[in-house]
Parts: structure tokens; sequence; C-alpha cells
């Protein structure tokens, strides 16, 4: 099964080497990074319930927090768009991510059951969308490429700072 699964993420990194340059380019808005976090979260919730039979847990998460998931995936839908990669790129990165913590399970082992079972527990334990997004911020897990924060534009800075701005020096 192990074997498996690491041919798996070989193939599917070899697939998403080539749409790799332009999805590590492109920045990220703060909804969309919310969005790659949260689907880090969902995606290693699944790979510890597949992996550790912990099913009814993962179904209770799903349930609890399908909006908020839901929201997610459209912000990822919206973001593998903006970035002309589209539903191909955006199937590729789930797939990678998929394989990156199954590659980080393969890699504890035995401990990698051990670590999923109290993070089920913390985010059960969660009362508001605010929570889990900050919980899975927090979690620490592979996200499958680094992000890169949009810079804010002149616009979108606050009134206090424009003005500023705007004063000559003395």
């Amino acid at each position: 099964m192990r074997h498996a699964l690491l041919a798996t993420a070989t193939i599917a990194a070899l697939g998403l080497a080539g749409t790799g340059t332009a999805i590590a380019q492109a920045c990220v808005n703060a909804r969309e990074q919310q969005a790659f976090h949260l689907r880090a979260l969902q995606t290693h919730l699944m790979v510890g319930a597949l992996s550790c039979g912990m099913h009814d847990r993962y179904n209770a998460f799903v349930t609890r927090w399908q909006s908020d998931l839901a929201g997610a995936h459209r912000n990822l839908t919206g973001y593998f768009n903006r970035t002309q990669g589209g539903q191909r790129a955006l199937n590729a990165y789930i797939t990678a991510l998929a394989n990156a913590h199954s590659q980080e399970g393969i890699r504890l082992g035995a401990n990698f059951c051990g670590r999923v079972g109290p993070l089920f527990e913390q985010v059960a334990l969660l009362r508001s969308s605010n929570d889990l997004v900050a919980a899975s911020a927090s979690a620490g897990l592979p996200l499958a490429f680094d992000l890169r924060p949009c810079e804010v534009r002149a616009a979108e800075q606050t009134p206090a700072r424009s003005q500023q701005a705007q004063q000559p020096r003395r």
C-alpha cells in the first residue's frame, strides 16, 4: 500500500511540475490564502481518515464545515482561473496536496495517526468559521507549494496612510 502511495505521489508530482512555475509565481489574496490553508487541513484530515480508520470523524468534520469548505473551494477555483491554470491546474494541485499529506503520513509512520486524532479533536471543539480559519493557518500543514501574498495596492490603504503619503515633507 505504501509503495502504491509513493508511486502515485511521484506521478502526480511529475504531472504538476509542468504547471508549478506559473502557480508558484502568482500571488494570493487573503481569501485565497485562507482557502489554501483550509484545503490543506481538509486534505490532512482526509488522509488521516483513510490511513487511520477515522472515517466517522472526517465525515463529521465535512458535514459541520460544509459551507466553509465549499467557500474555500470557490476561492481556490477563482485563484486557479485567475492564474490561467483553470480546472486542470486546480485538479493537479489537489492531487499534489493529497500526495504531500500521504508522504507526510508515510514519513511519520505509526506516529501519523497519533497526530491526526488530536487534530480531529481540536477541530471538533471549534465554534466559528474564524476559529476554523485560524486553526487551519496555524496547523503548519503542507501546502504543496509556497504562497506569495499579493501586495496591497495604494487604493486599499487606510485613509490616514493615504493622507500622510500625500502631505509634503517640511
